[in-house]
């Protein structure tokens, strides 16, 4: 009876441990790849919430790519009116590896700099957040 009881208590504490152990909002809850490994990809939006309201993607914004790579450099290709416009920079973690920071280059060599809350990431999929304004901007991506 005391080693049935034993099990239960490991069972127990174990759910709980890989319960509270994820980073992010969303998951995953462990994952054996590095942080680093599971950003770094060419990634296209599936999905934009704004406040909390889905939107529907042009086809501008379904052809959109950002890719993060291992050595901190970033590229995103956005394209308007079919046309695509590639931007250069840079990325790190940042808060407990809890956000991102993207700096893009611009024309006028100002760069932008934007921070990204991280609420899902996995090696298929990467939910980021971010505001503009007074919007809640949450980007669903997936590989390209």
């Amino acid at each position: 009876m005391r080693k049935n009881s034993i099990i239960v208590m490991l069972m127990v504490a174990t759910f709980l441990f890989l319960t509270s152990c994820s980073k992010y909002e969303e998951g995953p809850i462990i994952s054996f790849r590095s942080k680093t490994e599971r950003l770094c990809n060419i990634w296209k939006p599936v999905k934009i919430l704004v406040n909390g309201s889905e939107t529907i993607l042009s086809s501008d914004q379904q052809k959109t790519t950002i890719e993060f790579q291992k050595d901190g450099d970033a590229f995103i290709t956005a394209y308007y009116l079919g046309i695509p416009v590639a931007q250069t920079g840079q990325w790190e973690f940042y808060d407990n590896s809890e956000k991102i920071i993207l700096t893009m280059n611009t024309d006028d060599n100002t760069p932008s700099k934007d921070t990204l809350k991280i609420l899902k990431l996995m090696e298929e999929e990467l939910w980021l957040e971010g505001k503009i304004d007074s919007d809640i901007l949450e980007y669903h991506l997936e590989p390209k």
